[in-house]
């Protein structure tokens, strides 16, 4: 069948052009305009610096960019290592009538409300929590977790949603990957490690990277759980950023905060981008 020259479908600009003009509208502007508001200030009129010096002079602000820093970077690691065995599982060993079964069981916790998850996870972990009393159940003394209210558990509730994410972006590349190529390396003499490592793990990296850039912008951006989990006793960027705007209303802080974020996220993505490049070169 030939397009005509005239055709709507011979030029590509009729389906990119909304795309682009959404991008621009819902992402490019909204950040352009944040960006521009942290350069300004109430006791300046036009442009200054005075809200980023003031960022990098106090320790606590500092601290909290850390923080942040830690646990997005955290949750992506740990998340990751549960989830490519997920993945492989899911794509490799069950079966086609069982899959849909597993990828069910795999979602459906996370069909509530991310802050309802938090809350009923910091009912679970603290001290007077299922887990709690079933260890003194079984050890007769009165257990003390400790573990609520610190950044380890403000880490373990995001990884639960991450393990979700990056498995789910794992598992759509892993179940592309031909199965001839694993074939192939079986028959000149690899084993199933050499396998995963030449043949799945190369090829399902941009399903990783995706998932892993999700999850970092989920975790560094989010407040639920670290004001539920972590108590907000040492609080990272999003807790500092919303106290401001409940506080003073302080726009362009409140826009520094959320511009040194976003700066913070593709300074830590562009190395995944750069290493799943070099990997896919040398495959």
């Amino acid at each position: 069948m030939k397009i005509a020259s005239g055709s709507p479908v011979s030029n590509p600009w009729v389906g990119v052009l909304p795309a682009i003009l959404l991008t621009a509208g819902f992402f490019a502007v909204p950040i352009v305009y944040t960006i521009g508001l942290s350069f300004s200030s109430d006791a300046h009129q036009g442009f200054t610096l005075d809200n980023y010096r003031t960022f990098f002079a106090e320790d606590r602000l500092f601290d909290a960019l850390l923080r942040t820093l830690v646990l997005g970077l955290s949750v992506v690691a740990i998340s990751s290592l549960i989830a490519f065995p997920i993945a492989y599982y899911l794509a490799f060993v069950v079966t086609p009538a069982w899959r849909a079964v597993c990828l069910f069981l795999l979602v459906a916790p996370f069909w509530t409300s991310f802050t309802i998850r938090a809350f009923s996870w910091q009912l679970v972990l603290s001290d007077t929590g299922v887990i709690a009393w079933l260890a003194g159940m079984l050890t007769g003394l009165s257990i003390s977790l400790g573990f609520l209210y610190t950044m380890a558990a403000s880490i373990f509730g995001l990884s639960l949603f991450g393990v979700m994410l990056i498995t789910l972006m794992i598992y759509s590349v892993m179940i592309t990957i031909d199965r001839r190529l694993i074939e192939a390396n079986t028959v000149l003499g690899g084993s199933g490690w050499s396998a995963f490592r030449e043949v799945i793990l190369p090829l399902s990296l941009p399903g990783w990277m995706i998932g892993a850039v999700l999850t970092f912008i989920i975790a560094v951006g989010d407040y639920a759980v670290p004001a539920l989990l972590g108590g907000g006793f040492k609080p990272v960027l999003a807790q500092v950023m919303l106290s401001v705007l409940k506080g003073t209303y302080d726009l362009p802080t409140a826009a520094t905060f959320a511009s040194i974020l976003v700066v913070l996220i593709l300074a830590a993505c562009t190395p995944l981008l750069l290493v799943v490049r070099s990997v896919r070169l040398q495959g």
